[in-house]
């Protein structure tokens, strides 16, 4: 059998990433190791990681406790790829952010969803998963709340637009 920095390098598609996806399954020690390609490795493999990661963590999001301090740092370092904050942020949509953890991720958060220079996918996620934390931590709704309104002041893009209408939408369902 290969190893799976060879099948993540073997080639960048959706099937590779679902044959990666499989291949680790409900194995933690195989998801342990493709995490430390991800956070360890160069930067071809980092990026190729990144989309078997988030698709791992959407299946197991018990996985995301162990990792999810170090997740949080790799956010804040440079980043070498769109897809490693893109993933990133994908899989923190789904996990219950810890308390203690709470205020580092939505730091970060509204810095990735307040940038115009970031792409679209990582405002949109980012909206998504602070307003999965406001749930959480209601004394961040009115933030969130001024913040979609100003982006949708301000941008034009469909998607982005479309997640600040739904979110808005969502936040007046929790008062």
């Amino acid at each position: 059998m290969t190893s799976l920095r060879d099948d993540i390098l073997q080639e960048h598609s959706k099937a590779q990433t679902m044959r990666i996806v499989q291949r680790i399954g409900d194995d933690q020690e195989a998801f342990d190791e493709l995490m430390q390609l991800f956070l360890n490795d160069e930067y071809r493999v980092v990026q190729r990681a990144a989309w078997a990661v988030s698709y791992c963590l959407e299946a197991h999001p018990e996985w995301t406790a162990h990792y999810l301090p170090q997740l949080l740092k790799n956010l804040y370092g440079p980043v070498p790829h769109d897809a490693v904050k893109r993933n990133t942020v994908r899989a923190l949509q789904d996990i219950d952010i810890p308390t203690e953890l709470a205020g580092e991720a939505a730091d970060i958060l509204f810095r990735f969803a307040t940038d115009p220079k970031e792409p679209v996918a990582v405002r949109c996620f980012s909206i998504h998963t602070l307003f999965n934390l406001c749930k959480k931590e209601p004394d961040l709704l009115e933030e969130l709340r001024l913040t979609v309104e100003d982006i949708l002041e301000n941008d034009t893009t469909p998607g982005l637009r479309s997640r600040c209408t739904r979110t808005l939408k969502d936040i007046a369902k929790l008062k």
